[in-house]
């Protein structure tokens, strides 16, 4: 029975992203796992604490900021303003949920980020095994599975509603994908990348294939109701996109327009007194580019459910007006994780080159981790951070 469900996985792609899935019920198997988890949680809260320290401010006010606002505006008032409608609900409905329960907003909604997070690399763990799960909480935006903003969440559910979706367990996949649908717009790229991972399986016959696309139907119906109300209470059936135009600038254009308007923001004199912002639109650029080579690695290699995935979701961001939040998106990205795991692992034939190998695989896991904590420091004290 092993064997066999060994062999569907496989030819399901559960391998499509460079690393081999790990053997369930290995002892200590996902042990790296559970330390990058710790770790990276442990240097955001030590971040956090430093701040309050060091400011006077509560934690509370160390997590509220950027868009954090809009989710507790909203799950405090509703969209009583109309620039809120750019912000789906799942976030704040979780938000009002919380606040119930006597916590801060803010910090409940941290804490059951960090819970949300693990689930995250619990899924990659099963779908690309450890070294995909580390690299994602190692990602140096990690930052933003740690706060109270859609990515943790909306990860958890996407992930897990692709690795049910490589177990062939659509009815499990359509309603994680659903719940995906709650908390962003991705949630439509998603249901293109599981329909083709549907289409595409192979050795299973063209009305399995259709049947387990039609769960499908259940997220489509989610973003199809949210569309709905945004019109019954608008008035307009694309008040998501106007109101993303209105407060946000993303207008439909060109991957080329949009570099020619992002590449003037990565100059400090753009930014008198901000250093960080020319940073972090220059990462915004890496960040476009990395999407590309990705999407380029999956559609070489003929992973086409990846593929799309990726794909969409970097064409979609590098078309909108400038390059902004790309950052973030990254860590939906899983099969560059895959990739970047790939790399990491490659091993110089000759003892030297091994030994400076290693090193510098030290050195890039320093720097990283100083980087997270810059991120930190930028979100928590309210700097540009993407």
């Amino acid at each position: 029975m092993t064997d066999t469900k060994s062999s569907d996985t496989k030819s399901a792609g559960v391998r499509s992203t460079g690393a081999s899935r790990p053997a369930r019920g290995r002892p200590g198997s996902a042990r790296p796992v559970i330390i990058c988890w710790l770790v990276t949680r442990g240097l955001l809260f030590g971040v956090a604490a430093y701040l309050m320290a060091s400011t006077g401010a509560s934690l509370t006010q160390v997590l509220t900021h950027w868009d954090v606002e809009h989710y507790q505006a909203i799950a405090r008032h509703g969209y009583a303003d109309p620039l809120d409608v750019a912000f789906f609900p799942g976030l704040p409905l979780l938000m009002a949920g919380l606040g119930k329960l006597g916590l801060p907003i803010a910090v409940g909604t941290a804490v059951a980020a960090q819970l949300a997070s693990g689930l995250a690399a619990w899924a990659l763990y099963r779908i690309g095994g450890a070294p995909m799960a580390c690299l994602w909480l190692l990602a140096p935006m990690t930052l933003f599975t740690a706060v109270p903003y859609t990515e943790p969440f909306f990860c958890a559910a996407a992930f897990w509603a692709w690795e049910r979706g490589l177990a062939t367990r659509w009815t499990q996949a359509g309603a994680l994908a659903a719940l995906g649908c709650t908390l962003r717009i991705s949630g439509l790229f998603l249901i293109a990348a599981l329909g083709i991972m549907a289409l595409t399986r192979r050795g299973r016959p063209f009305a399995h294939k259709v049947k387990d696309c039609c769960w499908l139907l259940l997220p489509a119906a989610v973003l199809v109701g949210y569309v709905i109300f945004l019109h019954q209470l608008t008035g307009s059936w694309t008040a998501w996109y106007s109101a993303q135009g209105e407060g946000w600038q993303r207008n439909l254009s060109t991957p080329w327009a949009a570099l020619q308007q992002t590449l003037p923001l990565t100059a400090e004199s753009y930014w008198p007194g901000r250093p960080e912002v020319p940073i972090m639109f220059r990462f915004e650029i890496v960040s476009v580019a990395l999407g590309y080579l990705t999407a380029a690695w999956c559609l070489l290699r003929r992973r086409w459910a990846e593929f799309t995935w990726v794909a969409i979701n970097v064409l979609v961001l590098s078309c909108s007006g400038w390059f902004m939040s790309v950052n973030r998106a990254v860590l939906l990205w899983f099969p560059l994780f895959g990739l970047l795991g790939v790399l990491f692992s490659w091993r110089p034939k000759s003892s030297g080159g091994r030994s400076a190998w290693t090193v510098l695989r030290i050195l890039l896991l320093s720097a990283d981790l100083a980087l997270i904590c810059w991120w930190g420091y930028l979100f928590g004290t309210g700097g540009w951070s993407s």
